[in-house]
């Protein structure tokens, strides 16, 4: 009754407590609510196969471990290695949400991520003001926008959860305007569950030598122009 009825405004819309929850009703003011959320898988969308810029030119190298798929050099995708910042979530708040772990918490490939590849105007802005926000999450135990160890076929569980942390944080956001991006086919459909954006990447380039030949994985990770402000539940082409 509330979300169509216009009861409890001072709650229910920016920057009142339940506006984290409603995801912006529809009797609120739209400019109280209209900051956008990009969130990323790691593996395979934040990187590429490790050391295979043969394959990927694109691509960059770290000197940093990561333990991903039998594990070797940390390899930024075409997206990381020019930067989130050069795509349209340079003006939205940025998360990560991961089946694996990276090479753990504290990992020096982890804290990387953190520092030098969830970056943008909007981030940075956020992160001066909140920096306890550079700590990781796991699973459904959401404390901060990254979160690791959520199981394939539920992440839009962790991303909603997300999305609220940023509402109680001062940053309300729509499930309309959130957009998850991330190589592996079966993780996209299930957002629209949440009436979230969802978009599957490294559509050029995919990994024919796990799981049976079936490309259920990208290879050389997400590029920048994959990262399309388009609503809706989006799979690559076959």
């Amino acid at each position: 009754a509330d979300f169509k009825g216009g009861n409890n405004k001072g709650r229910h819309c920016a920057p009142g407590n339940m506006a984290p929850l409603c995801g912006g009703c529809s009797f609120c003011n739209a400019s109280s609510c209209n900051a956008c959320l990009c969130v990323f898988d790691i593996d395979r969308t934040l990187t590429g196969a490790q050391g295979r810029t043969d394959t990927c030119p694109r691509n960059k190298v770290l000197q940093f471990h990561d333990d991903a798929y039998g594990g070797g050099k940390a390899t930024l995708s075409a997206l990381t290695a020019t930067g989130i910042d050069k795509t349209f979530c340079n003006g939205c708040y940025l998360g990560i949400t991961s089946a694996g772990g990276g090479s753990g918490a504290d990992s020096e490939w982890n804290k990387y991520l953190l520092d030098h590849v969830m970056k943008g105007d909007v981030q940075d802005s956020f992160t001066k003001k909140h920096p306890h926000v550079k700590t990781w999450s796991y699973g459904t135990n959401v404390n901060s926008p990254f979160v690791l160890y959520q199981r394939n076929k539920a992440k839009q569980d962790s991303v909603e959860l997300i999305r609220r942390w940023y509402g109680h944080h001062g940053a309300c956001v729509r499930n309309s305007e959130v957009y998850f991006y991330g190589d592996r086919t079966e993780n996209i459909e299930p957002f629209a569950w949440k009436g979230l954006n969802s978009r599957e990447i490294s559509c050029g380039s995919r990994d024919r030598q796990r799981y049976g030949g079936s490309g259920l994985i990208g290879y050389c990770g997400a590029t920048p122009g994959e990262i399309q402000k388009v609503k809706g539940n989006i799979l690559c082409a076959r």
